[in-house]
């Protein structure tokens, strides 16, 4: 699919917005799942909605996403014993409650991607990212096993859920207001 007719999908889908079941994430984050299968999804996003800072965090997928509206400055973290410290917590998929915790090192490297731009995230290497307000990205997952899923934040008591809930009308006219001022 050229990046036109890509874009020009998106602009439909974000005027008429409020016909779809969009899902929210505390971490800036409307989502909307494109297909049954679970495979492509379409990621509007309002840094402004970010409850705390994003958390470092790994996928039970591997992705390819592309930017099709603003700019997202994703960010990989490796283990390093000179990085800057932050609280790990590992837990099994479908299973966060019941999640350990200790403590790991890491240095990251960041790189900035615009519009027509694709990254590929696999399932366990940690990231987070960061978007200016209205950024829309696709992202094309193909889904893995992993034995488990990793969360790391700077102090413990800034763990939030990973779990997504319905977005609300407002919520969605929020965002996709922020978005269409892109196209």
């Amino acid at each position: 699919m050229s990046e036109t007719l890509s874009k020009a999908l998106v602009l439909t889908i974000l005027q008429h917005a409020e016909d779809f079941p969009w899902r929210m994430q505390d971490i800036g984050l409307m989502g909307l799942r494109l297909d049954d299968r679970r495979e492509y999804r379409l990621h509007v996003w309002d840094p402004s909605s970010c409850v705390g800072e994003p958390p470092i965090h790994d996928h039970p997928y591997d992705f390819t996403s592309t930017i099709i509206a603003g700019e997202l400055t994703n960010t990989r973290y490796e283990e390093d014993p000179a990085g800057d410290e932050y609280v790990r917590f590992r837990y099994s998929p479908g299973a966060e409650h019941e999640r350990r915790s200790d403590t790991v090192r890491l240095s990251s490297t960041a790189t900035t991607f615009t519009v027509g731009n694709q990254y590929r995230q696999l399932a366990h290497e940690l990231h987070a990212s960061w978007q200016q307000p209205g950024t829309v990205t696709a992202i094309r997952c193909l889904w893995v096993e992993v034995p488990e899923l990793t969360v790391c934040v700077r102090n413990e008591g800034s763990w939030r859920s990973g779990q997504g809930r319905d977005a609300t009308r407002e919520e969605i006219k929020s965002f996709t207001a922020k978005a269409l001022e892109w196209f």
